[in-house]
């Protein structure tokens, strides 16, 4: 049996198991084993997508599950299926790279529009809406939260779009998708701050350096250049 700890990879809202695998494949030589799935994010809201992981999570690693540590690191909405997902599964450590938590500012400014409910489907209406039961009672050991603070940023086209709407206006601390404000959960957790954003903080190698410090020692360590706080 494998028994390195296990980190299941969750992608955001209309990406796949690609946009996770350079942070999977970072993970391994760390010393990590990991899990990185697509999980069907245009097609179910959240709670029913967890349930889905879970299933698949199962089917694949089967009694190893409950024999080995299970960590998470999840990108955006990703965050939040995977504290539903801690309703199936004891998850160790949850690394939450710029959750919506708080819901999202930029999906209620194009909530109404048809084509957004088209292409986001449930899971992006429910993130345009005030959470709702969006921090389950759930076995979760340790969280970290890592929120980017890259308001404009070339690869990231919503960062441009946000700012001249004024959806993320300048003076608005955001990853040019997801305000910093809107990332904090009503859960104790552990929070940082890069200059990283949204589309891609899941490759920054300073995110990399920290998702992995947080997942072998449940916390992050004090670094005068990024603000961190204990939030109990």
């Amino acid at each position: 049996m494998d028994d390195r700890p296990l980190v299941v990879l969750l992608h955001g809202l209309a990406r796949t198991r690609r946009s996770m695998a350079g942070l999977s494949v970072d993970l391994q030589r760390r010393g990590f084993a990991t899990w990185n799935f697509t999980w069907p994010s245009r097609r179910m809201a959240v709670a029913e997508a967890a349930a889905t992981v879970w299933d698949e999570l199962l089917a694949e690693h089967g009694a190893q599950v409950a024999q080995r540590p299970v960590h998470a690191v999840t990108h955006s909405l990703g965050g939040i299926v995977a504290l539903h997902l801690a309703r199936h599964v004891a998850l160790r450590h949850l690394v939450m790279l710029a959750p919506p938590v708080r819901g999202s500012r930029v999906a209620q400014a194009f909530a109404d529009w048809r084509i957004f409910q088209w292409f986001y489907g449930p899971a992006g209406t429910q993130v345009a809406q005030p959470p709702q039961d969006w921090h389950p009672p759930g076995d979760i050991a340790s969280i970290g939260v890592i929120a980017g603070t890259a308001g404009l940023h070339w690869g990231n086209p919503v960062s441009w779009a946000t700012r001249a709407l004024g959806v993320l206006p300048a003076g608005l601390a955001s990853d040019g998708t997801v305000a910093v404000a809107e990332t904090r959960p009503d859960l104790a957790h552990h929070y940082l701050e890069l200059p990283a954003t949204h589309t891609w903080i899941m490759d920054d190698p300073q995110v990399r350096d920290r998702v992995a410090e947080f997942l072998w020692n449940g916390r992050f360590a004090p670094n005068p250049a990024a603000p961190t706080l204990d939030c109990g």
